[in-house]
């Protein structure tokens, strides 16, 4: 099975660097493979309790200058059964994006990054790290 670059960030504000194979919402937590600068672990469990997120990357670097979308004034090409929401988490941090599957998982919920150039792919967002969700009107 193909890993998946993540970035997993827990709630104490800590982050960690690896991969994942099978990642499923359903389940309570996940296996992750770090890299070596994070742990000596070839492979840890890791419980969706304990983080605020877990982002899929692009690469591990990303770009420090990049200035995050903070709008939703920008093309976006959405299907109907996307929502376009806010995601305010308790560390004050603002994550701007698209979601098909608002409080459908009991650990949280996926969302997209409104800018095809963002780093991440996608966000697996904990409800527990969360402060408010503002689900945008569906235009019709």
């Amino acid at each position: 099975m193909l890993k998946k670059k993540v970035v997993a960030k827990y709630l104490n504000g800590e982050i960690i660097k690896g991969w994942v194979e099978e990642f499923s919402p359903e389940k309570g937590s996940f296996i992750f493979f770090p890299l070596i600068e994070y742990s000596q672990e070839e492979k840890m469990e890791i419980k969706f309790s304990s983080l605020k997120a877990v982002f899929f990357v692009k690469d591990f670097v990303g770009n420090k200058n990049y200035k995050k979308v903070r709008t939703f004034d920008v093309e976006l090409k959405i299907t109907p059964s996307q929502r376009k929401l806010i995601v305010n988490f308790l560390d004050g941090e603002c994550l701007y994006g698209t979601t098909y599957n608002y409080g459908r998982y009991k650990e949280g919920f996926f969302v997209f990054p409104l800018d095809p150039k963002d780093n991440n792919e996608r966000i697996f967002v904990v409800h527990k790290a969360v402060k408010s969700v503002h689900l945008m009107k569906i235009e019709i």
